[in-house]
């Protein structure tokens, strides 16, 4: 994945955890920063007390570290990583950081930089700032001052923790940080009173991607692969060829009804499979992709159940601490519903199942042809918990630079093909476009092992105003599919198909009602 270079260290909320160092202490780069972050996202070196949560924002244009406050006692926050040693600041007057308040009232953000030592004894150095809605503000740390008065004499040569804090909060709040730096001088300015943050700003990222030769590799990272399923009958890199061989790995209808269910009640297009060869086929093979295809069949329209569309549900299951990537090319028009999701259950190799369920659901994306949406320009990606989060759970986003479910990155997804991921870290996971992480959120799943589903899915039910409009040109109805790739992180074991003892007995149905988003 591309990286997003943060320098990112004082948490305004955030670190509890000191470092003592062992070794000789590190001299900071030439440019001050103390934490310069480059990565997906993931912001494991730090260190948020329980209750505190980090992530990655923007913030009027600029990437800050968004820092979620749950609880309300004691000291919440976060400590920076420290390098072995401590940092060598010496020939520098202190530490800063900007800082934020994205909220509705007023918040005090402190910072403290300490030595080794008992803390309790003071040797360290603090200072605060007290931020309205809105506005923003630099924190100085200057060494041998606490709150503006003379303080402890803090050694510049051996700096073991870097904290920023806040105290007295009455309900649960929100802060953003950005660079962590050590200063010298008067340091800087103070940051311009940043307006409350408005919708994220929508970026364009790449107009086409390539195919990777390489099948070894996520696009940009480097995980174990767990399958490689890149299609196409004239391709040297291609694992299916045919139809024979994606039945290996696929099944052609939903878990539920002991896997009979061939649609929803939200869409009208139900799912077939056909032969290899046969003109009426949803699953044809070109010579370097699949399709996956909706046609009206004989005596069928646009209406429920008069279309005819294919779709894939993976065999193996997919649990968090797997990544999945899928290249490809969406349906178009008023009515298209192209989607890419994980629902839970496993069916095993005797087909019985596991507990099945839903919710959950995480959707890596969506796109809705609603009649002003023609275009496949703009798509969602959601846990669903089909508004019930008092008893699923409930997702919290960490960051994002969708508006509201929707995300609009400005190219028309139907002409060229882009990469789709989620790295499913658990409990956090992180959607990213075309090697750019555009989302992470919070959510605990409890529920069984999921597993993956494309669908082409056409006529959009809840909305049929819309779907007036729409009109029966099977020449938009093509989902085209690179491949897919599924990784895992180290350590993680992917669950077995072979039926547990004793064997699971499929239970009633239980299919999603699949809650819609206000068209």
């Amino acid at each position: 994945m591309s990286y997003l270079k943060l320098a990112v260290v004082g948490l305004a909320v955030l670190f509890s955890t000191i470092i003592t160092g062992l070794a000789d202490g590190v001299k900071p780069p030439s440019t001050g920063e103390l934490y310069s972050y480059e990565g997906t996202l993931n912001l494991s070196e730090l260190h948020p007390d329980a209750g505190v949560t980090t992530g990655i924002t923007d913030s009027n244009g600029a990437k800050m570290i968004k820092v979620d406050i749950a609880t309300t006692k004691g000291y919440p926050g976060v400590s920076f990583p420290i390098p072995n040693g401590g940092w060598d600041l010496t020939g520098y007057n202190g530490v800063q950081i900007e800082v934020r308040n994205p909220g509705t009232g007023s918040i005090t953000v402190s910072m403290r930089v300490d030595n080794p030592g008992d803390w309790k004894l003071s040797p360290w150095n603090t200072e605060n700032v007290t931020l309205e809605p809105g506005e923003g503000k630099l924190l100085k740390v200057t060494f041998g001052t606490s709150f503006k008065q003379p303080g402890f004499a803090l050694a510049p040569a051996n700096i073991s923790a870097i904290k920023v804090f806040v105290q007295g909060l009455k309900k649960p709040e929100t802060i953003l940080t950005g660079k962590l730096m050590a200063f010298k001088g008067a340091g800087g300015s103070t940051p311009a009173a940043a307006a409350k943050p408005a919708a994220p700003v929508s970026q364009t990222y790449l107009t086409t991607t390539t195919s990777p030769t390489n099948h070894n590799v996520p696009y940009g990272q480097e995980w174990e692969l767990v399958k490689d399923w890149t299609f196409g009958n004239n391709r040297p890199d291609a694992t299916i060829h045919n139809k024979d061989e994606l039945d290996k790995d696929f099944y052609y209808r939903y878990i539920y009804d002991h896997a009979k269910l061939d649609i929803l009640p939200t869409y009208w297009s139900y799912h077939r499979d056909y032969p290899e060869g046969d003109p009426k086929s949803l699953h044809v093979f070109g010579a370097d992709t699949l399709t996956l295809k909706g046609r009206i069949p004989e005596g069928g329209g646009l209406r429920l159940r008069g279309i005819e569309t294919g779709m894939l549900r993976a065999k193996m299951p997919f649990v968090p601490g797997m990544y999945v990537e899928m290249r490809c090319k969406v349906t178009q028009g008023v009515g298209s519903w192209p989607n890419f999701w994980l629902n839970p259950g496993v069916e095993y190799d005797n087909h019985t199942f596991s507990k099945l369920g839903w919710p959950p659901e995480i959707d890596i994306f969506e796109f809705f042809g609603f009649k002003n949406r023609a275009l496949s320009k703009t798509f969602s990606s959601n846990i669903q918990v089909n508004k019930k989060p008092d008893k699923y759970g409930p997702p919290y986003n960490i960051f994002s630079v969708f508006d509201k479910s929707d995300y609009t990155p400005g190219m028309d997804f139907a002409q060229d093909f882009h990469v789709f991921a989620l790295d499913w870290i658990e409990n956090r996971p992180i959607w990213s476009l075309d090697g750019h992480p555009i989302k992470q959120t919070y959510y605990e799943w409890h529920a069984a092992p999921a597993h993956i589903l494309i669908c082409n899915s056409l006529g959009i039910e809840f909305a049929k105003a819309d779907m007036k409009e729409m009109k029966a040109d099977e020449s938009n109805w093509d989902f085209v599919i690179d491949y897919v790739r599924v990784w895992k992180h180290p350590g993680v074991v992917v669950p077995s198909t072979v039926p547990p003892e004793p064997e699971v007995v499929a239970p009633a149905t239980n299919a999603p009602a699949a809650t819609p988003p206000t068209p």
